[in-house]
């Protein structure tokens, strides 16, 4: 089965092509020419001069649709792979959270046999805690925070399946970089969050393997004058950095803010978004906690933030909306900085001959219009 995609602008992490079309072949991209000259194909879309561009890949996600990772339910591929492209999300991180070493090796488990079958393709496990500060549990539960341990991680990786690509823990609580060494050598990204590390002990972590930011601004420590922090340091160093980019978690100012400084080339865009991305508001569940959603925000009892439900076609809207970016730099934030620092990019995530056709289609009011996933359509918005 051949499927021709004309007339479309193709948007890279670089470039921006006017006029071309992409052919698929079953599914990979097979080749990439100038209109008007086509080839034939089984099936062709007029893309009407749309933008086409990578798929998003999200590294950062519990949950959507009804569903979360920490369920442990064999359900929970199949209802998240069947909603994320409908945001135009074509591969995810299934992520964990802070919970008992039970109910996190049940997760971990329930998606060590991952095989795919349809929809957005899980490329592994983002693991959040519970190796955390209890000084930034966020929506983390205080009574199940650990310390970091070499041997636990060891454990959860192996019962995995070797899934666990990224883990979100605390360098502070690691001064020796024990912790940081095991991840290493397990061949997990490390990424410092719900953390009250320094500048200073950030440099350290960086320097024996730590390349991630969780969620900017959010559980972590603040920006002050004297002492940089855990802000300071995403904006001075060299660490890719997760934003939320919803005008809650960050107000557009300070997305803003972390744009300016950081740039497209170390951002990258998520939604850390709970089971209730897509469902009405209503009282859900996270961690085994009660979230009131209500419009945009997610909220513990507490008036803690717990997740959001954002999406990621929300997220490029706002991002348009917040900062002066453009179809490149979101590119890169949606999808290219995430494979590139999970070292992805030989197999997956561009727009040449021989890579997975996970592609989305957005229009000139970046609304998304189309979503493709290994070559099959799944979502459509005329």
């Amino acid at each position: 089965m051949s499927l021709l995609i004309e007339n479309v602008t193709l948007v890279t992490h670089e470039n921006v092509f006017e006029n071309k079309w992409l052919l698929i072949e079953e599914d990979r991209i097979s080749s990439v020419g100038q209109m008007p000259d086509v080839p034939v194909a089984d099936k062709t879309i007029d893309g009407g001069g749309k933008y086409l561009l990578p798929g998003a890949f999200e590294i950062h996600i519990h949950g959507a649709n009804g569903v979360d990772a920490m369920d442990a339910d064999e359900n929970f591929i199949e209802k998240i792979s069947s909603h994320l492209p409908t945001t135009g999300t074509t591969s995810f991180l299934a992520t964990t959270m802070t919970g008992t070493f039970e109910n996190i090796r049940s997760s971990i488990e329930n998606l060590s046999d991952y095989n795919y079958s349809a929809g957005a393709e899980m490329l592994g496990i983002h693991q959040e805690g519970p190796f955390i500060s209890t000084k930034h549990p966020g929506a983390q539960d205080p009574k199940y925070i650990l310390p970091p341990d070499a041997d636990d991680i060891r454990t959860m990786q192996e019962l995995s399946n070797h899934q666990i690509r990224l883990i979100t823990y605390a360098p502070e609580e690691d001064p020796g970089h024990e912790f940081l060494s095991a991840l290493n050598d397990l061949n997990i990204i490390p990424s410092a969050g719900h953390t009250d590390a320094t500048y200073e002990q950030l440099g350290k972590a960086y320097r024996h393997g730590l390349r991630h930011i969780t969620h900017l601004y959010n559980g972590m420590r603040g920006l002050h004058h004297r002492e940089p922090g855990v802000v300071g340091y995403s904006y001075l160093g060299d660490a890719y950095v997760e934003i939320i980019a919803d005008g809650v978690h960050s107000k557009p100012e300070m997305v803003r803010l972390a744009y300016d400084n950081i740039t497209s080339s170390r951002m990258i865009m998520i939604t850390d978004a709970m089971r209730a991305q897509g469902l009405p508001d209503g009282e859900y569940d996270l961690g085994g906690q009660n979230v009131h959603v209500n419009g945009n925000e997610a909220r513990l009892e507490s008036g803690a933030l717990a997740g959001s439900v954002l999406t990621m076609e929300q997220a490029v809207k706002n991002m348009f909306e917040f900062t002066d970016c453009g179809w490149t730099d979101i590119v890169k934030m949606t999808s290219y900085n995430a494979l590139k620092s999970l070292d992805m990019l030989a197999c997956r995530g561009l727009l040449e001959a021989g890579y997975p056709a996970d592609l989305v289609m957005y229009d000139k009011d970046k609304e998304l219009t189309m979503t493709i996933v290994r070559g099959e359509v799944y979502y459509e918005n005329h």
